[in-house]
């Protein structure tokens, strides 16, 4: 792990424990066995820090979403189910950061931060109705905001009472619930107007509406992690190596199929890699 990644770590388990106010640079710097200087190397204030933190959370959770979607193997009813899984369980990990956000806010003082968490909100909406474009197809089309409401309002109380431990079920049964849901709501939706448009969502969130990643962008932060893995934990100088040519050959506009290939079979003989070798394998 590289030093701006444990930062980042330190502080979400502080933030989430004490309270954005209540957590100094200072102990940050303590907990992570550096002085106070070395993090204002990386991070120039502590709401840089927390604005960091919050994107890098959910630029890892539109990540792992799109390569669902991109494993075509799966039907488009479990490439729904799969996102909500996981959207399930990125919130029972990020539980106590999420409530921290939404009880005690760090960002009435800050104007950066709340225009941050605003194109949060908008970076969400727009995933969301993603999922229900890419399950449903064209004919929500001209329904897909008031569609994109009515699955946060029937997701979100399930997300915070299966973090609070209070439906002791398994995610893809809450899932798959959710699914059959959607299906009732869409089909009774089709027979009246919409009421939404995107410039309802833009005006009441002041938020940007951001595209899903991009191939390009997907392989780029795969390639990234990789190398900081062989680098950091594995401490592979070959495998690095093997990761550099790997980036050098996709980028190509002709790249050689073969040598892509064999790098990937290489790399994939590690048990840390596999998982992202196989996410690399489904954008190509």
């Amino acid at each position: 792990m590289d030093r701006k990644t444990e930062i980042l770590m330190v502080a979400k388990r502080k933030f989430a424990e004490f309270g954005f106010q209540q957590v100094s640079m200072q102990s940050i710097a303590e907990d992570c066995k550096i002085s106070k200087a070395s993090i204002y190397k990386l991070f120039s204030s502590k709401e840089e820090l927390l604005n960091e933190l919050i994107k890098n959370n959910h630029e890892q959770l539109r990540n792992k979403a799109a390569l669902i979607e991109a494993d075509k193997s799966l039907t488009p009813d479990i490439r729904f189910e799969r996102k909500i899984v996981m959207e399930i369980d990125s919130f029972r990990e990020n539980k106590h950061l999420i409530q921290m956000l939404m009880f005690s806010p760090p960002f009435k003082e800050s104007s950066g931060l709340y225009q941050h968490m605003n194109n949060v909100r908008g970076i969400l909406i727009k995933w969301h109705q993603d999922m229900l474009l890419n399950l449903y197809g064209k004919k929500i089309e001209p329904f897909k905001w008031d569609m994109t409401l009515n699955l946060l309002g029937v997701l979100n109380p399930y997300l915070k009472m299966m973090a609070d431990g209070a439906i002791l079920r398994e995610p893809a049964e809450v899932a798959h619930e959710i699914k059959l849901v959607m299906d009732v709501i869409i089909a009774d939706k089709l027979t009246r107007p919409p009421l939404l448009n995107e410039k309802h969502i833009q005006l009441h969130f002041h938020a940007d509406l951001p595209e899903a990643p991009g191939k390009e962008k997907l392989l780029h932060t795969i390639l990234l992690q990789i190398h900081e893995i062989t680098a950091n934990d594995l401490q592979d100088s070959s495998l690095t190596e093997a990761v550099d040519h790997l980036g050098k050959e996709l980028a190509k506009e002709e790249p050689a199929s073969y040598l892509i290939d064999a790098l990937l079979t290489y790399l994939d003989q590690h048990n840390i890699l596999k998982e992202s070798i196989r996410a690399i394998r489904l954008l190509l």
